[in-house]
């Protein structure tokens, strides 16, 4: 990969671009803007193959998308294939929901998203509702969608991807996305199918007088403790990840202080500074 490929996604208004160890991270303000950035890192990747994605939310943002052909219409074009930058970063900005609700189920439809699985979930019940956890796109392909709760609790010995003695089917399909705990105890697969990691900051708030907040930073840093593994589960998934995008959406996270706070959280206790959330001196 040309290292000046992915820095000219980040030339775009409303992206920033990090580098942690040695994985890119895209940082916006719009959820839908991870449309944008797939769009483009498709062009660049190697691994041609439809990625999955790994996303921590409040929210499942899969509302009902328009058809392939109908979406496509939008963009006046015949084929996907024959979609510019300038077609579908407009699209984007214009024709999805300016509330971010629907750009799961459109990158699906358009072949950018495989399969997905949100973390964290507690507002909203499209996938939780969705027959068989499964969305089938206009090209008749089925895309597999899980809502699964936070890592702390889903990684444990009970949980859906890390009991050993799998008793819902779904949880088998909910480790195949993950690649873990499939084959090898307690253990990733060797060959990585391409996913992408992402995180909307308003995964990690809560409600008090209706107000929204926040999660206080001890309750953050337990959460991804080495000591209860998930520390160790999610340094493995920025590793395997085909790239990491950040959502700051301060707009669900109570303003941008506490979208601010939130990512400097991220940047403590995940990415180790490489954010530069804190002041150098």
């Amino acid at each position: 990969m040309k290292n000046i490929d992915w820095y000219n996604i980040a030339q775009r208004a409303n992206i920033e671009m990090f580098h942690y160890r040695d994985k890119h991270i895209f940082l916006y303000d719009d959820h839908r803007t991870i449309l944008n950035v797939i769009f483009e890192a498709s062009k660049i990747v190697e691994d041609k193959r439809i990625p999955n994605l790994i996303y921590f939310d409040k929210h499942d943002d899969a509302c009902q998308s328009k058809t392939k052909s109908v979406l496509l219409e939008k963009m006046g074009r015949n084929s996907f294939e024959e979609v510019t930058s300038k077609d579908f970063w407009s699209f984007v900005e214009f024709d999805l929901s300016p509330r971010d609700d629907d750009w799961l189920l459109t990158g699906m439809e358009l072949g950018l998203i495989n399969n997905a699985v949100v973390i964290g979930q507690s507002e909203n019940d499209n996938i939780i509702t969705m027959p068989n956890n499964t969305y089938i796109s206009e090209d008749n392909i089925e895309h597999k969608l899980f809502s699964i709760p936070y890592l702390k609790d889903s990684i444990d010995s009970r949980g859906c991807i890390g009991d050993s003695c799998i008793k819902d089917p779904k949880d088998k399909i909910i480790r195949s996305v993950f690649q873990f705990n499939t084959d090898k105890y307690h253990e990733f697969e060797d060959e990585i199918y391409p996913f992408i990691l992402d995180f909307d900051l308003d995964c990690f708030t809560t409600d008090c007088n209706n107000k929204v907040y926040a999660w206080p930073e001890k309750i953050f840093a337990n959460e991804f403790d080495t000591y209860n593994g998930c520390g160790y589960f999610l340094w493995d998934l920025i590793n395997r990840s085909q790239f990491i995008t950040i959502c700051r959406e301060p707009e669900c996270c109570g303003g941008i202080g506490e979208s601010n706070k939130i990512l400097g959280y991220l940047d403590k206790y995940i990415f180790n500074g490489s954010l530069g959330t804190e002041p150098i001196y």
